[in-house]
């Protein structure tokens, strides 16, 4: 009888055992960190000089200060709304700016957190500091410019950097809705010179909901100016001498298309087009990773004093726009803008401008009617299109090249990104009114 007790309390105690054992290895394979530690150099910063280049390609769309309490509308889907006017600052040399301080800055810790960023930024009874992206970049693209360059595999999406107030000293990257975010601890505080800054040029500006997205437009009506600057030619011998791998086995073919051996660099009509046939046929690859690829590959020898914005990725195509005063540039015939097309291969193509803005020369003011007020576009788009499709609309400038004087104008006009492109708010009146499709 002792025997079988003694038998059936090794079966149970067994039982527990394995029981345990698993739940173990349960706990050790779904338990997530709290953070994970990134990094704690704060060396090998960029020089200014390639900072500078490299911030040229990464100015934000907007800047934007809240406050604690601040009351907001209620967001109806389906719609565009003006939930709030807040303070803002959107002029992009002054972005470019604060950009540049915060790359001042040198970091002490980088740390992954699992967390959701909303238990800091809601739960904050600070006002805080938003700098805000188009679109999503990955936290390798910045790494020279906000912490060190220490090799690492981990990366984090972001499409917001954001600095509390009452952590001066802290800056946090993360993409809306993801469920972690990227701690960095500043060697210094950098909240004030920051705030400052942003104080001495804000404006007010109305916030809209736009399908999961927000966007700022000023509600007041502005003069506004046609601006015109003269216009210089780039040196595609130069540019090649950059670009290419093969330095010394520069040479120019047929039709004054300069080659290494591999890829091609040539002028056509008004754009640059650099194309490498080897990395045709490569796999798709995703938006950041085309986007860093592009990033690397214009810091080469694209750096100007022109600055842009990422505005567009997808399929493997990213394309940057000019900016201009608070926002930014279009052209028709392609003075405006850098399209790269990228695979697992890497870039296989890439346009630019053969002709870049150099000395201003005079401004001229539009006429009261010529630029429609920002009510009738709101009405006009949630009216006549299909509101889905829409991610942006913006009071941006048309880019128009004057051969005789060797010139560029900018004229203020509106623009609205419908499925992933930019139509002017001209062309699409034109065709809702003649019943073609957008």
């Amino acid at each position: 009888m002792k025997g079988i007790k003694r038998e059936r309390f090794k079966s149970v105690l067994l039982v527990c055992l394995v029981f345990s054992s698993l739940l173990l290895s349960y706990l050790i394979i779904t338990y997530k960190p709290d953070y994970e530690l990134f990094t704690r150099r704060s060396q090998q910063k960029l020089p200014e000089a390639d900072k500078n280049n490299l911030v040229g390609f990464l100015i934000p769309d907007s800047v934007v200060k809240t406050y604690p309490g601040m009351r907001e509308e209620a967001i109806v889907p389906n719609s565009i709304t003006k939930i709030a006017t807040v303070e803002a600052v959107k002029d992009k040399k002054v972005l470019k700016e604060l950009l540049i301080e915060l790359a001042n800055s040198q970091s002490i810790e980088v740390r992954v957190r699992n967390r959701n960023i909303e238990d800091i930024t809601t739960n904050s009874t600070s006002e805080k500091i938003s700098i805000n992206y188009q679109e999503t970049l990955d936290s390798s693209l910045v790494k020279s410019l906000f912490f060190s360059e220490e090799n690492s595999n981990v990366s984090l999406e972001f499409d917001t950097l954001v600095m509390l107030k009452d952590r001066p000293n802290m800056l946090y990257l993360y993409k809306k809705d993801d469920k972690n975010y990227l701690q960095v601890t500043l060697k210094e505080a950098v909240y004030d010179k920051i705030n400052e800054k942003f104080n001495e040029n804000k404006k007010d500006y109305s916030k809209y909901s736009l399908n999961n997205r927000f966007i700022y437009l000023k509600d007041a009506d502005e003069e506004k100016v046609i601006d015109e600057y003269n216009a210089e030619e780039v040196s595609i011998t130069r540019l090649a001498k950059d670009v290419f791998e093969k330095k010394d086995d520069v040479r120019v073919g047929a039709d004054n298309e300069i080659t290494d051996g591999y890829a091609i660099l040539k002028s056509q009509n008004h754009r640059i087009v650099y194309t490498n046939p080897s990395n045709e046929g490569g796999k798709e690859v995703g938006a950041t990773v085309a986007i860093n690829n592009t990033i690397n590959f214009l810091e080469l020898g694209y750096t100007s004093d022109t600055n842009y914005q990422l505005t567009t990725s997808f399929d493997g195509i990213t394309i940057f726009q000019e900016t201009y005063k608070e926002s930014i540039v279009f052209s028709k015939e392609g003075h405006a803008d850098i399209v790269s097309e990228d695979n697992s291969n890497g870039i296989y193509r890439l346009t630019s401008p053969k002709r870049l803005t150099k000395t201003y020369l005079s401004s001229k003011e539009v006429g009261l009617f010529e630029v429609e007020k920002t009510e009738y576009v709101i009405n006009y788009v949630y009216n006549n299109t299909n509101l889905k499709n829409v991610t942006d609309i913006v009071l941006g400038y048309e880019k128009t090249y004057n051969k005789e004087n060797n010139s560029f104008s900018y004229t203020p006009a509106w623009y609205v990104k419908y499925n992933n492109r930019y139509i002017s708010f001209k062309k699409i009146k034109e065709l809702v009114a003649g019943g073609g499709k957008l």
